[in-house]
């Protein structure tokens, strides 16, 4: 993990919080693996503790059966179609009829508190904090249930912007893998050392089979996979049978637009029972976005009061740090 001093060789204080947070949850291999290739996995001992995969995997389970009328089977060797599943079909590359995704159930977040406690993970906080600072912000929560398909998700970042796209992180993508993740089941596919090029993949890089440099992401059930939001990365179709879920949790800079928006749309109770740095992953601490001038006072005054609990709460302001990338 490279260090940031200033002249008089200072280490900047929200690199030197968020450094001492590494330590203590025992991540600085993955915070230097995550700085070398661009993406880390961390198992399921460090990252989902107390049953947490379990619980999440069936809380998306359960989600699917609400929105869809029926229990996703994971074991089940056909293609898995729900409702919505034809949005996805033919696009990205795929052939007509097939979907390079499956299925994806978006704005998971407020659907089970389950997904509080995803959010608020000491680990994943510490790994979106290390890439996108203190003030970071919920870009998107969702989930993925893959079957077997033919067609491959092409390589993309996820960080939006022109060439060349800045050298530090603006989004980290922090997906649980709820099943196990191997090439046979479809998995997460990147190319090590790609969020160094700050691009975006053009045309044939673009292609998952035909790229040399592509590598698998293996991992079992129940680990944190986290990337840079510059690297290269997409998925293989998924050749065996059964299902593939996950969570793709991603995390951003307060600067950058989020997909979606939960500003005034977190139930009073929800913040309520969770801390201060909830509200701030959930956008209240944010105030831009307003559509009159009686939107603007009041989105300011509880951006104000969120980030004044928030600053009391981590014992440092990071609005006082606003040069620093940590902050």
């Amino acid at each position: 993990m490279s260090r940031v001093v200033d002249d008089l060789g200072i280490m900047d204080p929200m690199e030197k919080k968020i450094r001492s947070e590494i330590t203590e949850l025992g991540l600085e291999p993955y915070a230097e693996e995550l700085d070398e290739r661009g993406l880390t996995v961390i198992p399921p001992e460090i990252a989902c503790p107390e049953g947490l995969s379990d619980r999440l995997l069936d809380a998306c389970l359960q989600i699917a059966e609400n929105r869809n009328g029926f229990r996703p089977d994971l074991d089940k060797a056909v293609e898995h179609a729900p409702k919505n599943s034809d949005r996805y079909k033919g696009v990205l590359g795929s052939e007509e009829g097939d979907s390079p995704i499956g299925d994806l159930m978006q704005s998971i977040l407020l659907e089970d508190e389950t997904f509080e406690e995803a959010l608020l993970n000491p680990v994943l906080l510490a790994i979106a904090t290390y890439l996108c600072g203190y003030s970071s912000v919920l870009y998107s929560m969702g989930c993925f249930v893959k079957g077997p398909n033919l067609t491959e998700l092409p390589l993309h970042a996820d960080a939006d912007g022109p060439s060349p796209l800045p050298l530090h992180a603006t989004v980290v993508n922090l997906t649980y893998a709820l099943t196990e993740f191997n090439r046979e089941n479809g998995a997460t596919a990147f190319v090590p050392g790609s969020h160094r090029w700050c691009r975006s993949p053009l045309g044939a890089e673009t292609k998952v089979i035909d790229n040399p440099e592509v590598v698998s992401v293996e991992c079992e059930a129940g680990s944190l996979v986290c990337w840079h939001g510059n690297t290269w990365h997409g998925a293989f179709n998924r050749l065996a049978g059964g299902l593939r879920v996950s969570i793709p949790l991603v995390i951003a800079r307060p600067h950058v637009r989020t997909q979606e928006n939960l500003i005034n749309r977190v139930p009073g109770e929800v913040l309520a029972r969770n801390s201060a740095r909830f509200s701030i992953l959930t956008q209240q601490g944010l105030y831009k976005g307003w559509a009159n001038q009686e939107e603007a006072i009041s989105g300011g005054e509880r951006a104000t009061r969120c980030q004044a609990a928030y600053a009391k709460e981590l014992g440092v302001n990071p609005a006082r740090h606003v040069g620093s990338l940590y902050a």
